[in-house]
């Protein structure tokens, strides 16, 4: 993983830049626009992360970088974060998503998480380049997998890891469709494209918890 640092204005501007970027989604009005459901949240503990993607492709198959998304939880706590208005809790706790966007093809190609000390903010990313890509039909649905991030402290990946954590990208299909068809009762046949990430090889994304 890439980490980044941080430390005093620069920080604060920092931080005041990602919030704003990551809180100015809209889903798309138009009318061949189609959906995309997915998952998003933690293991145990609240943790802040981000998984942003865009489209690569129109649904004719011409190149286009002209919608942008990201996959993050809503936290809240002020001394603890924590999952706010979960759609299901136990080992896992998080929320569904639907979101309606543009026809055509689409990639996840990064991840984001941060950690603080009393002296500096640390920007951590993926230095192993990846693809999880997902096609989005007019007028369909596109699950696209549950992401959840999980602390490593206590792990067999804790070697590796330290205290950064680690993310499951897995298909729950069967727990997250039933709660978006809750939250949109129009909610068209769902197709399920979950990315088997343990073909990346990156000990950060898993498709399941370390044994």
């Amino acid at each position: 993983m890439k980490i980044g640092l941080a430390t005093g204005a620069a920080l604060l501007a920092l931080s005041a830049a990602s919030v704003s970027a990551r809180s100015s989604q809209a889903d798309f009005d138009g009318s061949d626009g189609g959906y995309v459901v997915y998952s998003v949240g933690t293991e145990r503990i609240g943790m802040d992360f981000s998984f942003p993607y865009h489209r690569i492709a129109l649904a004719d198959g011409r190149p286009a970088n002209d919608w942008k998304g990201v996959i993050e939880p809503k936290l809240g706590g002020m001394w603890v974060l924590k999952i706010k208005d979960p759609d299901f809790t136990g080992h896992e706790t998080g929320q569904v998503v639907v979101r309606r966007v543009p026809a055509g093809r689409y990639a996840i190609e990064n991840f984001a998480f941060f950690g603080q000390t009393p002296s500096a903010s640390y920007n951590w990313s993926s230095a192993k380049p990846f693809s999880m890509q997902f096609t989005v039909a007019p007028n369909q649905a596109t699950y696209i997998g549950s992401f959840i991030r999980a602390p490593s402290l206590g792990t067999s990946l804790q070697g590796q890891l330290g205290a950064a954590g680690y993310f499951v990208v897995s298909d729950q299909a069967n727990r997250d469709v039933p709660i978006a068809r809750g939250k949109l009762s129009s909610l068209p046949q769902v197709s399920t494209q979950v990315t088997d990430v343990d073909a990346f090889g990156s000990v950060a994304l898993r498709s399941s918890d370390p044994h």
